[in-house]
């Protein structure tokens, strides 16, 4: 079964990254809460820790949780209806005993302008699960057989159905280009053994986006009515990692840094200009953030031009980190 899927935009774009400093853990797990309960507040106040703000919004008119996100320990798996809009499928926190529960549009700022979000744990609510599983009276269930709802083909057998959360970065109020896609259900593939809905706790890397001081969650579906989602727009999450990052803007030595062919079927060219000579490290990563290859080698003052085989590497996305002591600067490519 299909684990994760994340998909990056497609086109080429450098990132700059550097020495990982001061990694925080938003556990959730120092905010009070009783059993079986989760974050009231009527004021509409945020709440956060180390520099990490999660945005809440309440609505004093019909007195609910109206936006952003609140931590919880709800435990309830069965009940998946509105009435449980807190609690998460796998019935307890990833670790510890709170987690939290997001809705759709939700913002998370940072304080520290050198800040990247490493990733965070992720699962669906009690109540997307359920209606993903058996529907109710607004939302289709997932892979159905039958009808013509949305307007959507049935040709594969069933409703080529999925649900998705968007990760977009922001920096200095401008949505960066690059976004991190995660599916919490995907019944696209022809036939039915493929159809899944996430159901344990997944981690979601976002470390591509780079440095950022606000992060977006914006929901999507299949299954929509008159331009609204019909899928409730939940998910819950821990673990939530943030790193403050140095030197972003610059990578001592190195400059004119590209890549070319990308993408590329069996080899690649790493072109950069150094102003001197130097030891430095060539990293491969896939998009979970796997290395897949480690090069040592020596630059040399002026034009360099080192070439990568990447023969052996599957089809997918990848990124070519080159690093020395203090600093990195990674670039992204797509092998054919």
């Amino acid at each position: 079964m299909k684990k994760t899927i994340t998909k990056l935009a497609v086109a080429l774009s450098i990132l700059t990254t550097a020495t990982l400093q001061a990694q925080t853990i938003e556990t959730f797990d120092t905010y009070s809460l009783s059993p079986n309960s989760y974050y009231q507040n009527n004021t509409s106040a945020d709440f956060g820790n180390g520099g990490t703000t999660f945005q809440y919004g309440w609505n004093s008119i019909w007195n609910g949780w109206e936006s952003g996100t609140a931590y919880t320990n709800m435990n309830d798996t069965v009940n998946g209806t509105y009435a449980n809009l807190y609690g998460c499928i796998p019935g307890n926190a990833f670790s510890g005993n709170n987690y939290a529960t997001t809705q759709s549009g939700a913002l998370v700022t940072f304080t520290n302008n050198t800040t990247a979000v490493s990733g965070f744990y992720m699962t669906n609510t009690t109540y997307a699960w359920k209606t993903i599983k058996r529907g109710n009276m607004f939302s289709r269930r997932f892979g159905d057989t039958t009808g013509t709802g949305s307007g959507v083909s049935i040709a594969q057998g069933h409703y080529p159905d999925w649900f998705k959360i968007l990760v977009k970065g922001y920096r200095g109020g401008n949505m960066l280009t690059d976004s991190v896609e995660y599916y919490l259900a995907d019944y696209r593939a022809a036939g039915t053994v493929n159809d899944y809905v996430i159901k344990n706790w997944q981690f979601v890397n976002c470390i591509s986006l780079g440095q950022v001081d606000s992060i977006r969650f914006e929901m999507k579906s299949s299954d929509n009515s008159f331009g609204f989602m019909n899928t409730p727009a939940f998910f819950s999450m821990d673990n939530f990692v943030t790193v403050s990052t140095v030197g972003l803007d610059e990578l001592t030595n190195l400059s004119k840094l590209s890549l070319f062919p990308n993408p590329a079927s069996q080899n690649v060219f790493l072109n950069y200009e150094a102003k001197h000579e130097s030891e430095v490290s060539i990293h491969i990563f896939d998009v979970t953030g796997k290395e897949i290859q480690n090069i040592q080698t020596q630059v040399l003052t002026g034009n360099n031009n080192l070439k990568l085989n990447t023969e052996a590497l599957e089809s997918g996305i990848y990124f070519i980190e080159i690093a020395n002591e203090h600093y990195s600067k990674k670039i992204k490519f797509i092998k054919l």
